[in-house]
């Protein structure tokens, strides 16, 4: 009998240890504290450096390692550990904040940016979080949602998985774009997201007026075109970046993404966050640009100017007189 006892009281403390990761496991901590996730490949001294920049002390926030196994789940495909390193830190925001997203390590993460995160983010169905991204080493950041995904999952939230994924191809696709396109002057990457944003609410908005019906590849290649037009981007982006575009539009508008209110609701939010950062390079800058042209106008540069394209135009003018006297 007392061996019997002293087994029972055994198996007792083996789940008393063992409860708590169970606990853990199911995703209770409730946002009740900002959620840290690292990446596994990071040392000690790293995890700690990367809270330091993501602003956190790391015996006030929860935490834990997204790693190869999580990137599988999360986004269908898998890596070695050595590879995740990208890290995040995702605090709960009041309903109907949206999404704000900070890269606070830019010289490391340089391939994407917070608006094709915050992009990403709505796709797989993420709200009302402020997310802060940092890495101590060079990354592309493509793997940066995943510990997203993860801190909502810890914190009691199941997320789609066919929406993360198809968020994770959204990632891809835009670097692609934008590595494409980098040295193209006219090319900018605030201008592509906001083409995003249009042809996301475009597909919502076909598919309403339409009993349910989904646009065809020459539709969403319409969408993308006008939608390039209007940020002035008409003519930069190739046939094949197109055709990738329209590739990964047509599997957003397969996911319940698309008859999301949530969604409709924070890519208005991020259109928005973009026209106003927009203004805001403006006003932060209202000063100086207009000092540079009270400076023009004084030291006649700008009579100059004027009086150079209206030559020009002088002499187109005179040019068709001319063809016209000849006939």
């Amino acid at each position: 009998m007392k061996k019997i006892r002293k087994k029972i009281l055994a198996c007792l403390v083996a789940l008393s240890i063992f409860l708590p990761g169970l606990a853990y496991a199911s995703g209770s901590w409730n946002w009740e504290k900002t959620t840290y996730i690292y990446g596994v490949a990071l040392s000690q001294d790293e995890i700690q450096s990367v809270a330091k920049t993501l602003g956190l002390d790391i015996n006030e926030v929860n935490s834990a390692s997204v790693n190869g196994k999580d990137l599988e789940k999360y986004i269908g495909y898998s890596t070695q550990d050595h590879n995740m390193i990208s890290s995040v830190s995702v605090k709960k925001l009041d309903k109907g904040s949206g999404i704000k997203i900070n890269i606070l390590t830019p010289d490391k993460i340089k391939s994407i940016s917070a608006g094709q995160y915050t992009n990403a983010a709505i796709t797989a169905g993420i709200t009302d979080a402020q997310i802060n991204v940092a890495s101590p080493v060079d990354v592309t950041g493509e793997s940066a949602l995943v510990g997203v995904y993860k801190a909502v999952e810890l914190n009691g939230t199941s997320v789609d998985t066919q929406r993360t994924e198809v968020a994770q191809d959204e990632i891809a696709t835009l670097k692609k774009v934008s590595d494409d396109n980098k040295n193209q002057d006219n090319f900018d990457k605030d201008k592509l997201d906001q083409v995003v944003i249009d042809v996301k609410k475009n597909l919502s908005d076909f598919k309403k007026e339409n009993d349910g019906k989904l646009a065809d590849k020459e539709q969403i290649q319409a969408y993308i075109q006008d939608a390039l037009k209007d940020v002035n981007m008409g003519d930069i982006l190739s046939n094949n970046n197109i055709q990738i575009l329209v590739n990964y539009f047509e599997k957003y508008q397969n996911t319940s993404a698309i008859d999301s209110k949530e969604v409709e609701e924070n890519l208005n939010k991020l259109a928005k966050q973009i026209k106003d950062g927009a203004s805001k390079i403006y006003d932060d800058n209202k000063e100086q640009i207009n000092q540079i042209a009270e400076e023009a106008q004084k030291s006649g540069l700008w009579d100059q100017i004027v009086n150079f394209f209206k030559s020009i135009f002088d002499s187109i003018v005179s040019m068709f007189g001319s063809s016209s006297d000849n006939q």
